[in-house]
């Protein structure tokens, strides 16, 4: 098998021995899993594990007998949040009636797990992901279905395709602040094909596995019709004259660098053993 594709599942392998981790937590409900999977993707790097926090704090059975109500779905995640003590303008208080009313229907625990604002650009708000997150549950129904089903990376493109955050933040970046310039907040094709990526295929991948269906072959297509992310770990690797199309390439070097060149681990690399050895020579 080439490189790419074994290197490829090797970090499948292990991203699934992460997700039966979870699955054992969570009484083998893929469901609830996926939820807080793409939660912490949508969280990004700053938000990753508060987002994840934040779903992981909700039983999915609740979350998914709301999501019918987007207004609702965003009460619940504002709420958990913190961000609805006082309400500055009409939709916060509608939010806060919403989330209080839900508080009491379903005994949620009083907690509050505040995300970041840090370092992020106002389209990554974490106000603004989080209510895509809520468009996302609220326009499929069967969001599990539709993936686990989907055969093409067209298709699972198409899921997210249009999804948006509320109109209130049309003219918002943050609760009660208007912003001069009015856009839909929209997910963007390169955040989806990042989500894809790191939380979808993953799980897909587990899924088949454990159905006993061979889907190595399958998973491996979807990596090849997705570009190549760009970033500091594939730009080093850029550095030393590879090119990259795919994001079956640049994951898998991406994993290489983290199981191999992080804990400098070049004697039992190939490629850092080719290095070294061009050095010497040198």
């Amino acid at each position: 098998m080439h490189f790419y594709e074994e290197s490829l599942l090797k970090k499948l392998e292990e991203k699934s021995l992460q997700i039966e981790e979870d699955l054992k937590r969570f009484k083998n409900n893929y469901e609830a899993v996926l939820f807080h999977s793409l939660a912490y993707s949508f969280g990004l790097k700053v938000n990753a594990q508060i987002f994840k926090q934040i779903a992981e704090s909700i039983d999915f059975t609740v979350f998914n007998k709301i999501r019918q109500n987007k207004t609702q779905l965003e009460a619940l995640l504002f709420g958990i949040s913190g961000w609805l003590e006082k309400p500055e303008d009409p939709q916060m208080q509608i939010w806060k009636r919403e989330f209080e009313f839900l508080h009491a229907k379903f005994e949620l625990p009083s907690l509050i797990i505040r995300p970041k604002f840090l370092r992020l650009r106002p389209p990554n708000f974490p106000t603004i992901r989080l209510s895509q997150l809520a468009d996302l549950y609220h326009q499929h129904q069967n969001l599990f279905s539709k993936i686990i089903n989907s055969k093409t990376t067209a298709e699972l493109l198409e899921i997210f395709k249009h999804i948006k955050a509320s109109e209130y933040w049309d003219n918002h970046f943050n609760f009660g602040k208007i912003s001069p310039a009015e856009q839909e907040k929209t997910v963007t094709k390169e955040f989806t094909e990042l989500m894809i990526l790191n939380s979808v295929l993953p799980l897909k991948y587990t899924y088949h596995k454990y159905q006993n269906e061979e889907i190595a072959d399958e998973i491996l297509d979807f990596y090849r019709e997705i570009s190549a992310e760009k970033n500091s770990v594939i730009d080093g690797w850029k550095n030393l004259g590879l090119k990259f199309k795919t994001s079956l390439q640049s994951q898998s070097l991406i994993y290489h660098f983290k199981s191999n060149c992080t804990p400098k681990n070049c004697l039992n690399c190939s490629i850092g053993f080719k290095i070294l050895k061009e050095n010497k020579n040198v």
